[in-house]
């Protein structure tokens, strides 16, 4: 879908697009020198997909032809945050399946520096803030270095300076990138047109007037039709509703926050359950609720058998029909899994918080701990999605919902408790989270609790909004706000 360059306010237009392939053009005095390109989007707008189709393009020639003899692609979240790596390792890593390549590819890269593009996917979702010290920053190819450290280097140019980047990020790291990067060029994906969504509903059904019935009741609700703008939505919407996507047309019209979005998704996936019990089902949902939780607060998004039979995960249903709906093998692993959009882990982990602990077994994870270190744990406060999705599943009126798919009542006491915990943060001038009013709207939105909102904003003093562009989600929740 669309790719917009940054405009100076408000939502990108159409007039602001620009193609994927031409983002690395050569300048207007005709020099190709390194570049550095932010592609921005929340979470699920598609900036892995379009990323792997940039490759598949530039693999076949289409874009970028004679610029780059060599892209290195880098998954952020995939790398072990604990492990110690020089830039040659993640050559050598992306290389390793070439048997073809004889000459050590090191050395080409140290010869043409300027016919690489380094692409880092997810930059910097799961990394902890990395200190500030330039002489840390690595700057010797075979340098061991924390992970981290390593992709800091990379950005700020003191690995390879002569080749380009592609980074892919969402909105809430573009602060820290902004104070990393020199010129970058900033590019946003847009979200489906509806003309988009209409052709992307066609293909998910098997008839035309199905795939019409539901984009019009899509249509019929303000707020589901500007969230299924999003790809990951569309997704979810057509995977629930698959196979006929009839007799939901109620349902779909309540939907209002992209917490009633997921919490549809698992519901769904849990009634049209087979060969399972509904028991069985919600157990293995609170398996992946502890398995997700415990990834997120150690920074892993990979997962072996041995991760899932801890959490009550049963090997032999890892090629389940159900679970495949919220699993999948990683690429180029064997037993090894990841879940099927990182929004699914940030979800399930506010499910693990919001839900009812007793008796549980905690495996190795802790949970009994105060907001304060909860919400700086992730580092990011209220833009964290994680913790969006925990202010969503908090509103009163989804707390049998909620108990019916995952099988346990949200904790007791939990909503007022945070409620007044924000208030604390908003008004206490030193927080540590910065808090940003859009973050704080988005939470604010995911909650619906008016009363609550207008308490929350009449607290601020005032309200400063410096985003050089709005998403439709953000409009949505400013409005409410």
């Amino acid at each position: 879908h669309g790719i917009s360059e940054e405009t100076p306010c408000g939502i990108p237009q159409q007039d602001h697009f620009i193609d994927m392939e031409h983002i690395f053009d050569s300048n207007e005095e005709g020099s190709s020198s390194s570049q550095t390109v932010v592609l921005q989007g929340c979470a699920g707008t598609g900036k892995t997909a379009v990323v792997h189709k940039f490759m598949f393009d530039w693999a076949a020639g289409v874009v970028t032809p004679g610029r780059f003899d060599y892209l290195i692609y880098v998954n952020c979240r995939e790398i072990s945050p604990v492990a110690n790596l020089s830039a040659a390792d993640l050559i050598t890593n992306t290389f390793h399946t070439f048997e073809d390549i004889n000459r050590p590819i090191l050395d080409i890269f140290l010869i043409y520096p300027e016919k690489i593009l380094f692409i880092l996917d997810g930059f910097p979702e799961l990394q902890d803030p990395v200190v500030d010290q330039e002489e840390d920053l690595s700057v010797h190819p075979q340098e061991r270095k924390p992970v981290e450290t390593l992709l800091y280097s990379f950005v700020r140019k003191k690995l390879f300076p002569e080749s380009s980047l592609l980074i892919t990020a969402r909105p809430t790291a573009m602060k820290k990138l902004h104070s990393l990067l020199k010129k970058p060029i900033q590019v946003e994906i847009l979200w489906f047109t509806d003309t988009e969504k209409r052709a992307y509903l066609l293909s998910q059904f098997s008839g035309a007037n199905t795939a019409m019935k539901v984009f019009n009741d899509l249509q019929d609700n303000e707020d589901l039709n500007i969230m299924s703008s999003l790809p990951i939505v569309s997704w979810m919407i057509c995977n629930a509703l698959q196979p006929k996507g009839a007799g939901d047309g109620t349902l779909l019209r309540s939907l209002q926050t992209m917490t009633d979005v997921y919490l549809f998704y698992f519901s769904k996936c849990l009634k049209t359950l087979t060969g399972i019990s509904v028991w069985e089902g919600q157990s293995c949902l609170w398996g992946l609720c502890s398995l997700a939780a415990e990834g997120l607060q150690n920074h892993q998004v990979l997962f072996a058998v041995s991760d899932l039979r801890r959490h009550g995960i049963g090997v032999c249903d890892t090629n389940c029909t159900f679970l495949s709906r919220f699993l999948k093998n990683a690429a180029g692993a064997v037993d090894v899994y990841t879940f099927l959009h990182f929004s699914f882990q940030e979800f399930l982990t506010a499910v693990f918080y919001a839900l009812k602990n007793d008796n549980s077994r905690m495996y190795s994870y802790q949970v009994g701990k105060i907001w304060q270190e909860i919400f700086q744990q992730y580092g990011k406060g209220f833009s964290s999605l994680m913790i969006q999705f925990l202010f969503g599943l908090l509103h009163k009126g989804k707390g049998k919902m909620v108990e019916t798919t995952f099988g346990r009542k949200v904790s007791p006491g939990l909503r007022e408790e945070l409620l007044k915990w924000t208030e604390g943060e908003i008004k206490d001038k030193y927080s540590r989270l910065q808090i940003e009013p859009m973050d704080l709207f988005h939470c604010l939105y995911e909650i619906q609790e008016e009363e609550y909102a207008k308490r929350i904003i009449d607290d601020l003093q005032s309200i400063i909004l410096l985003q050089p562009t709005y998403t439709k989600m953000d409009i949505l929740a400013m409005s409410f706000c």
